[in-house]
């Protein structure tokens, strides 16, 4: 398996992998291509390739005058869970936030994703309820 950063010409199939996914409650025009081009550009935006193929994703942006980084978004094809993806994106995420001396890290988890992120010693804090409204 490799991480690695995006290719911009992956972003296609990125946005619509993770439109997929019920655990990241989108709909489709969430995220728009736009939106992971500018991740990949300014952010980062990082994927799991296994046989050539798409199997995670996780992205975010970060803020170096202000030292903070939040973790946007991290999803696995069910069927390569539990196999240390997930884990192996978050550490290179965080790889990442150190080299740019960046001092924390933020998230929102779903249930599926709580004992992940506290194997990797991120703190829970409060809980929210999330809403949304189409307009």
């Amino acid at each position: 398996m490799e991480i690695r950063k995006a290719k911009n010409s992956e972003i296609n199939e990125i946005k619509r992998w993770v439109d997929e996914f019920e655990e990241m409650d989108v709909i489709k025009d969430t995220f728009p291509e736009a939106y992971y081009r500018r991740i990949l550009q300014k952010g980062i935006l990082l994927v799991a390739i296994e046989n050539k193929k798409l199997v995670g994703v996780c992205f975010g942006t970060y803020n170096t005058k202000e030292k903070w980084a939040d973790l946007l978004g991290l999803v696995v094809k069910e069927n390569f869970r539990k196999k240390g993806i997930g884990s192996s994106l978050v550490k290179e995420f965080e790889k990442i936030v150190k080299n740019k001396k960046l001092k924390t890290i933020d998230l929102y988890a779903d249930k599926t994703q709580l004992q992940l992120f506290k194997k990797l010693s991120y703190k829970q804090g409060r809980t929210y309820t999330a809403f949304r409204k189409k307009i």
